[in-house]
Protein backbone atom coordinates (compact mmCIF):
# COMPACT_ATOMS: atom_id res chain seq x y z
CA UNK A 1 0.00 0.00 0.00
CA UNK A 2 2.80 2.33 0.67
CA UNK A 3 4.40 1.76 -2.47
CA UNK A 4 1.06 2.62 -4.16
CA UNK A 5 0.35 5.78 -2.57
CA UNK A 6 4.49 6.78 -3.39
CA UNK A 7 3.72 5.89 -7.01
CA UNK A 8 0.58 7.74 -7.41
CA UNK A 9 2.62 10.81 -5.47
CA UNK A 10 5.36 10.49 -8.12
CA UNK A 11 2.59 10.75 -11.13
CA UNK A 12 0.84 13.23 -9.73
CA UNK A 13 4.41 15.68 -9.41
CA UNK A 14 5.36 14.96 -13.29
CA UNK A 15 1.86 15.96 -14.21
CA UNK A 16 2.70 19.18 -12.74
CA UNK A 17 5.86 19.32 -13.79
CA UNK A 18 5.01 18.73 -16.81
CA UNK A 19 1.93 21.44 -17.16
CA UNK A 20 4.32 24.31 -15.80
CA UNK A 21 6.76 23.41 -18.93
CA UNK A 22 3.60 23.56 -21.02
CA UNK A 23 2.78 26.56 -20.06
CA UNK A 24 5.75 28.47 -19.73
CA UNK A 25 7.09 27.42 -23.50
CA UNK A 26 3.96 28.66 -24.48
CA UNK A 27 4.43 32.57 -22.88
CA UNK A 28 7.72 32.41 -24.21
CA UNK A 29 6.51 31.58 -27.94
CA UNK A 30 4.15 34.80 -27.45
CA UNK A 31 7.09 36.79 -26.56
CA UNK A 32 8.86 36.25 -29.63
CA UNK A 33 6.76 35.64 -31.70
CA UNK A 34 7.70 38.08 -35.53
CA UNK A 35 5.32 40.09 -36.66
CA UNK A 36 6.33 40.83 -40.12
CA UNK A 37 7.37 44.51 -40.94
CA UNK A 38 5.08 44.96 -43.77
CA UNK A 39 2.51 44.89 -41.35
CA UNK A 40 3.95 47.38 -39.10
CA UNK A 41 3.20 51.16 -39.20
CA UNK A 42 6.22 52.69 -38.34
CA UNK A 43 6.22 56.68 -38.62
CA UNK A 44 9.92 57.75 -38.57
CA UNK A 45 10.82 61.59 -38.88
CA UNK A 46 13.22 63.99 -39.27
CA UNK A 47 13.68 66.90 -36.75
CA UNK A 48 15.15 70.19 -37.39
CA UNK A 49 14.92 73.74 -36.35
CA UNK A 50 13.63 76.51 -38.70
CA UNK A 51 12.24 79.59 -39.30
CA UNK A 52 8.81 81.02 -41.19
CA UNK A 53 9.39 82.92 -44.69
CA UNK A 54 7.15 84.08 -47.24
CA UNK A 55 7.40 83.28 -50.80
CA UNK A 56 10.41 85.06 -51.80
CA UNK A 57 11.45 86.47 -48.59
CA UNK A 58 10.60 90.18 -46.86
CA UNK A 59 11.24 93.07 -49.20
CA UNK A 60 12.50 96.07 -47.82
CA UNK A 61 11.50 98.94 -49.80
CA UNK A 62 13.09 102.48 -49.67
CA UNK A 63 13.81 105.33 -51.82
CA UNK A 64 16.28 105.77 -54.51
CA UNK A 65 19.69 106.22 -53.50
CA UNK A 66 19.85 109.16 -55.99
CA UNK A 67 17.15 110.25 -53.16
CA UNK A 68 19.26 109.74 -50.09
CA UNK A 69 18.45 112.82 -48.21
CA UNK A 70 14.63 113.00 -49.15
CA UNK A 71 11.85 113.01 -46.92
CA UNK A 72 8.51 111.30 -47.21
CA UNK A 73 5.64 113.58 -47.67
CA UNK A 74 2.96 111.07 -47.73
CA UNK A 75 2.26 108.04 -47.04
CA UNK A 76 -1.23 106.08 -48.26
CA UNK A 77 -0.80 102.46 -46.31
CA UNK A 78 -0.55 101.20 -42.55
CA UNK A 79 0.57 98.02 -41.19
CA UNK A 80 -1.20 94.91 -42.86
CA UNK A 81 -2.97 96.64 -45.81
CA UNK A 82 -2.89 94.15 -49.25
CA UNK A 83 -1.30 96.30 -52.03
CA UNK A 84 -1.02 95.48 -55.38
CA UNK A 85 2.33 95.68 -57.76
CA UNK A 86 2.32 99.22 -58.67
CA UNK A 87 0.28 100.91 -56.25
CA UNK A 88 2.09 104.06 -55.11
CA UNK A 89 2.77 103.23 -51.06
CA UNK A 90 4.55 106.96 -50.51
CA UNK A 91 5.69 110.32 -51.92
CA UNK A 92 8.70 111.97 -51.65
CA UNK A 93 9.45 115.52 -50.73
CA UNK A 94 11.26 115.88 -53.85
CA UNK A 95 8.41 115.67 -55.92
CA UNK A 96 7.31 119.30 -56.27
CA UNK A 97 11.26 120.00 -57.56
CA UNK A 98 11.45 117.25 -60.01
CA UNK A 99 8.11 118.52 -61.26
CA UNK A 100 9.54 121.66 -62.32
CA UNK A 101 12.60 120.00 -63.51
CA UNK A 102 10.35 118.32 -66.10
CA UNK A 103 8.37 121.36 -67.06
CA UNK A 104 11.74 123.31 -67.93
CA UNK A 105 12.93 120.40 -69.33
CA UNK A 106 9.64 120.36 -71.57
CA UNK A 107 10.03 124.02 -72.06
CA UNK A 108 13.65 123.81 -73.64
CA UNK A 109 12.86 120.63 -75.36
CA UNK A 110 9.91 122.95 -77.26
CA UNK A 111 12.33 125.63 -77.86
CA UNK A 112 15.15 123.14 -79.16
CA UNK A 113 12.37 122.10 -81.89
CA UNK A 114 11.27 125.49 -82.82
CA UNK A 115 15.31 126.02 -83.55
CA UNK A 116 15.37 123.00 -85.66
CA UNK A 117 12.75 123.86 -87.61
CA UNK A 118 14.01 127.47 -88.02
CA UNK A 119 17.47 126.20 -89.14
CA UNK A 120 15.65 123.09 -91.48
CA UNK A 121 13.87 125.94 -93.16
CA UNK A 122 16.50 128.66 -93.65
CA UNK A 123 14.76 131.44 -91.69
CA UNK A 124 16.98 130.63 -88.41
CA UNK A 125 20.56 132.34 -89.67
CA UNK A 126 18.23 136.09 -89.91
CA UNK A 127 16.89 135.47 -87.11
CA UNK A 128 20.36 134.79 -85.11
CA UNK A 129 22.00 138.14 -86.83
CA UNK A 130 18.83 140.31 -86.29
CA UNK A 131 19.20 139.00 -82.42
CA UNK A 132 23.47 139.25 -82.16
CA UNK A 133 22.91 142.60 -83.53
CA UNK A 134 20.45 143.81 -80.79
CA UNK A 135 22.85 141.86 -78.41
CA UNK A 136 25.84 144.15 -79.48
CA UNK A 137 23.59 147.22 -79.24
CA UNK A 138 22.21 146.48 -75.44
CA UNK A 139 25.61 145.71 -74.73
CA UNK A 140 26.84 148.97 -76.15
CA UNK A 141 24.32 150.88 -74.43
CA UNK A 142 25.06 148.94 -70.96
CA UNK A 143 28.43 150.10 -71.01
CA UNK A 144 27.59 153.53 -71.47
CA UNK A 145 25.25 153.09 -69.06
CA UNK A 146 27.29 151.70 -66.32
CA UNK A 147 30.22 154.28 -67.45
CA UNK A 148 27.59 157.47 -66.60
CA UNK A 149 26.38 155.55 -63.72
CA UNK A 150 29.56 155.20 -61.56
CA UNK A 151 30.61 158.11 -62.67
CA UNK A 152 27.78 159.94 -61.33
CA UNK A 153 28.29 157.67 -58.13
CA UNK A 154 32.14 159.21 -58.02
CA UNK A 155 31.04 162.78 -58.40
CA UNK A 156 28.15 162.62 -55.75
CA UNK A 157 31.22 161.11 -53.33
CA UNK A 158 33.88 163.61 -54.37
CA UNK A 159 31.28 166.34 -53.12
CA UNK A 160 30.61 164.23 -49.97
CA UNK A 161 34.36 163.90 -49.37
CA UNK A 162 34.64 167.88 -49.99
CA UNK A 163 32.13 168.68 -47.57
CA UNK A 164 33.57 165.79 -45.13
CA UNK A 165 37.27 167.22 -45.38
CA UNK A 166 35.97 170.85 -44.44
CA UNK A 167 34.26 169.84 -41.40
CA UNK A 168 36.99 167.70 -40.57
CA UNK A 169 39.50 170.80 -40.67
CA UNK A 170 36.30 173.14 -38.80
CA UNK A 171 36.44 170.67 -36.28
CA UNK A 172 40.19 170.04 -36.36
CA UNK A 173 40.66 173.61 -35.22
CA UNK A 174 37.88 173.45 -32.69
CA UNK A 175 39.82 170.30 -31.55
CA UNK A 176 43.11 171.95 -31.15
CA UNK A 177 41.92 175.07 -29.12
CA UNK A 178 40.62 172.38 -26.49
CA UNK A 179 36.86 173.02 -27.50
CA UNK A 180 35.43 169.66 -27.89
CA UNK A 181 36.75 165.95 -27.49
CA UNK A 182 39.09 163.71 -29.11
CA UNK A 183 36.00 161.43 -29.93
CA UNK A 184 34.12 163.99 -31.92
CA UNK A 185 37.59 164.65 -33.71
CA UNK A 186 38.05 161.31 -34.66
CA UNK A 187 34.65 160.76 -35.93
CA UNK A 188 34.96 163.45 -38.43
CA UNK A 189 37.96 161.80 -39.31
CA UNK A 190 36.31 158.59 -39.87
CA UNK A 191 33.74 159.76 -41.80
CA UNK A 192 36.13 161.20 -44.32
CA UNK A 193 38.27 158.15 -44.33
CA UNK A 194 34.65 156.06 -45.30
CA UNK A 195 34.23 158.29 -47.71
CA UNK A 196 37.29 158.22 -49.53
CA UNK A 197 37.30 154.33 -49.55
CA UNK A 198 34.09 154.48 -51.51
CA UNK A 199 35.72 156.63 -53.97
CA UNK A 200 38.16 154.30 -54.68
CA UNK A 201 35.66 151.14 -54.42
CA UNK A 202 33.78 152.75 -56.96
CA UNK A 203 36.87 153.94 -58.65
CA UNK A 204 37.83 150.23 -59.07
CA UNK A 205 34.36 149.31 -60.86
CA UNK A 206 34.77 151.70 -63.23
CA UNK A 207 38.03 149.75 -64.38
CA UNK A 208 36.68 147.16 -64.19
CA UNK A 209 33.67 148.13 -66.56
CA UNK A 210 36.51 149.59 -68.99
CA UNK A 211 38.43 145.92 -69.22
CA UNK A 212 35.03 143.84 -69.04
CA UNK A 213 32.67 145.57 -71.54
CA UNK A 214 34.52 146.21 -74.66
CA UNK A 215 35.59 142.62 -74.69
CA UNK A 216 32.41 141.38 -74.99
CA UNK A 217 31.32 143.77 -77.22
CA UNK A 218 34.29 142.71 -79.53
CA UNK A 219 33.24 138.46 -79.05
CA UNK A 220 29.24 139.70 -79.86
CA UNK A 221 30.29 141.21 -82.99
CA UNK A 222 32.64 138.22 -83.78
CA UNK A 223 29.96 136.01 -83.21
CA UNK A 224 27.83 138.13 -85.77
CA UNK A 225 30.75 137.72 -88.44
CA UNK A 226 30.44 133.54 -87.63
CA UNK A 227 26.88 133.77 -87.80
CA UNK A 228 27.05 135.55 -91.36
CA UNK A 229 28.99 132.65 -92.50
CA UNK A 230 27.05 129.82 -94.15
CA UNK A 231 28.16 126.65 -92.51
CA UNK A 232 26.72 123.14 -93.84
CA UNK A 233 27.20 121.69 -90.42
CA UNK A 234 24.17 123.99 -89.19
CA UNK A 235 21.20 121.94 -89.56
CA UNK A 236 23.15 118.79 -87.81
CA UNK A 237 24.12 120.67 -85.19
CA UNK A 238 20.62 122.23 -84.05
CA UNK A 239 19.15 118.59 -84.37
CA UNK A 240 21.15 117.01 -82.34
CA UNK A 241 20.31 119.66 -79.81
CA UNK A 242 16.51 118.95 -80.27
CA UNK A 243 17.63 115.10 -79.90
CA UNK A 244 19.47 116.04 -76.48
CA UNK A 245 16.13 118.02 -74.96
CA UNK A 246 14.15 115.26 -75.96
CA UNK A 247 16.50 112.85 -73.89
CA UNK A 248 16.85 115.49 -70.89
CA UNK A 249 12.76 115.24 -70.58
CA UNK A 250 12.74 111.43 -70.53
CA UNK A 251 15.59 111.54 -67.84
CA UNK A 252 13.41 114.25 -65.99
CA UNK A 253 10.38 111.96 -66.26
CA UNK A 254 12.50 109.07 -65.10
CA UNK A 255 13.35 111.21 -62.04
CA UNK A 256 10.23 112.71 -61.43
CA UNK A 257 8.90 108.87 -61.70
CA UNK A 258 11.59 108.23 -58.67
CA UNK A 259 9.48 110.15 -56.23
CA UNK A 260 6.64 107.56 -56.01
CA UNK A 261 7.58 104.38 -54.18
CA UNK A 262 5.51 101.99 -55.62
CA UNK A 263 5.24 98.41 -54.53
CA UNK A 264 7.43 95.69 -56.63
CA UNK A 265 4.87 93.02 -56.80
CA UNK A 266 1.22 92.18 -54.93
CA UNK A 267 1.60 92.07 -51.38
CA UNK A 268 1.27 92.74 -47.80
CA UNK A 269 2.36 95.34 -46.00
CA UNK A 270 4.18 94.42 -42.64
CA UNK A 271 6.01 97.12 -40.99
CA UNK A 272 6.31 100.66 -41.80
CA UNK A 273 9.64 102.68 -40.89
CA UNK A 274 9.45 106.25 -42.42
CA UNK A 275 6.17 108.48 -41.98
CA UNK A 276 4.69 111.56 -43.40
CA UNK A 277 7.21 113.89 -43.18
CA UNK A 278 10.37 111.66 -41.61
CA UNK A 279 13.31 111.62 -43.72
CA UNK A 280 13.81 107.90 -45.52
CA UNK A 281 15.09 105.62 -42.23
CA UNK A 282 18.36 103.26 -42.65
CA UNK A 283 15.65 100.52 -42.32
CA UNK A 284 14.31 102.13 -45.61
CA UNK A 285 10.44 102.98 -45.77
CA UNK A 286 8.65 99.85 -45.42
CA UNK A 287 9.12 95.91 -45.25
CA UNK A 288 6.55 93.60 -47.27
CA UNK A 289 6.21 90.36 -48.58
CA UNK A 290 3.83 88.22 -50.90
CA UNK A 291 1.75 86.48 -47.98
CA UNK A 292 -0.25 84.03 -50.09
CA UNK A 293 1.72 81.61 -49.92
CA UNK A 294 3.91 80.64 -47.10
CA UNK A 295 7.05 78.23 -46.34
CA UNK A 296 9.06 77.15 -43.37
CA UNK A 297 12.72 77.06 -44.10
CA UNK A 298 14.05 73.65 -42.26
CA UNK A 299 18.16 73.72 -41.54
CA UNK A 300 17.78 69.98 -41.74
CA UNK A 301 21.57 68.33 -40.63
CA UNK A 302 23.86 67.15 -43.42
CA UNK A 303 23.44 63.60 -41.47
CA UNK A 304 19.77 63.21 -42.06
CA UNK A 305 19.19 65.46 -45.17
CA UNK A 306 19.61 62.38 -47.64
CA UNK A 307 15.83 60.65 -46.09
CA UNK A 308 14.05 64.20 -46.84
CA UNK A 309 12.49 63.41 -49.93
CA UNK A 310 9.93 65.91 -52.23
CA UNK A 311 7.02 65.85 -51.17
CA UNK A 312 6.97 64.78 -47.58
CA UNK A 313 4.86 65.87 -45.21
CA UNK A 314 5.74 68.11 -42.42
CA UNK A 315 4.82 69.46 -38.79
CA UNK A 316 5.15 72.91 -37.53
CA UNK A 317 5.34 73.41 -33.95
CA UNK A 318 6.00 76.59 -32.07
CA UNK A 319 4.30 77.83 -28.62
CA UNK A 320 3.70 81.30 -30.44
CA UNK A 321 1.09 79.29 -32.82
CA UNK A 322 -2.63 78.49 -31.94
CA UNK A 323 -1.93 75.21 -33.71
CA UNK A 324 0.34 72.80 -35.39
CA UNK A 325 1.03 74.03 -39.24
CA UNK A 326 1.03 71.43 -42.30
CA UNK A 327 3.05 71.69 -45.20
CA UNK A 328 5.20 69.63 -48.01
CA UNK A 329 8.64 69.39 -48.81
CA UNK A 330 9.13 71.56 -51.61
CA UNK A 331 12.73 71.61 -52.43
CA UNK A 332 15.82 70.35 -50.95
CA UNK A 333 19.02 72.85 -50.96
CA UNK A 334 22.03 71.93 -52.49
CA UNK A 335 24.49 74.08 -50.42
CA UNK A 336 25.87 72.33 -46.78
CA UNK A 337 26.19 75.56 -44.85
CA UNK A 338 25.94 76.95 -41.02
CA UNK A 339 22.90 76.69 -38.69
CA UNK A 340 21.43 80.23 -38.90
CA UNK A 341 18.71 79.24 -36.65
CA UNK A 342 20.40 78.22 -32.91
CA UNK A 343 18.50 76.72 -30.43
CA UNK A 344 18.90 77.64 -26.38
CA UNK A 345 22.29 75.77 -26.12
CA UNK A 346 24.65 77.81 -28.85
CA UNK A 347 27.76 75.85 -28.06
CA UNK A 348 26.13 72.66 -29.46
CA UNK A 349 24.70 73.76 -32.82
CA UNK A 350 27.53 76.81 -33.77
CA UNK A 351 29.45 74.47 -35.83
CA UNK A 352 26.39 72.48 -36.87
CA UNK A 353 26.48 71.39 -40.31
CA UNK A 354 23.05 71.96 -42.40
CA UNK A 355 21.08 71.94 -45.85
CA UNK A 356 18.09 74.08 -45.88
CA UNK A 357 15.13 72.40 -46.71
CA UNK A 358 12.23 74.52 -48.35
CA UNK A 359 8.50 73.61 -46.79
CA UNK A 360 5.07 74.98 -48.32
CA UNK A 361 2.25 75.37 -46.02
CA UNK A 362 -1.13 74.16 -46.59
CA UNK A 363 -3.20 76.89 -47.57
CA UNK A 364 -5.37 76.42 -44.44
CA UNK A 365 -2.52 77.76 -42.57
CA UNK A 366 -1.20 80.46 -44.31
CA UNK A 367 -3.15 83.13 -43.05
CA UNK A 368 -1.79 82.20 -39.22
CA UNK A 369 2.11 82.11 -40.48
CA UNK A 370 1.48 85.17 -42.36
CA UNK A 371 0.68 86.78 -38.70
CA UNK A 372 4.22 85.68 -37.39
CA UNK A 373 7.29 85.81 -39.85
CA UNK A 374 10.40 84.73 -39.20
CA UNK A 375 9.17 82.59 -36.07
CA UNK A 376 11.23 80.45 -34.70
CA UNK A 377 10.06 76.70 -35.49
CA UNK A 378 10.48 72.92 -34.56
CA UNK A 379 9.71 71.62 -37.90
CA UNK A 380 8.94 66.88 -38.21
CA UNK A 381 9.37 65.63 -41.43
CA UNK A 382 7.84 62.46 -41.81
CA UNK A 383 10.24 60.87 -44.03
CA UNK A 384 7.59 57.68 -44.59
CA UNK A 385 4.86 60.00 -46.29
Amino acid sequence: MPLVLAAIGVFIALLIYIFMNYQANKEKQKATTVIPTSKVNVSESVTALGRIQPKDKIINLSGSSSLQYARVSQIFIKEGDKVKRGQIIAILDTLPKLQAALQQAKLKSQVSQAEFAKVKSGDAKQGEIVAQKAQIANLKAKFQGDIATQKAKIARLYAEGKNAKTEYLRFKKLYDAGAIAASEIDSKHLNLETIQEQINEQNATINQILATSPKQISESRANLEKLKEVRPEDLRVSQIEFEQSKAAVLEAEADLDLAYVRAPVDATILRIHTYGGESISDRGIVDLAQTKEMYVIAEVYETEVAKVKLGNQATILSSSLPKNLHGKVEKVGLQVGKKEVINGDKTLDIDARVVEVKIRLDSLDTQEAAKLLNLQVEVKININS
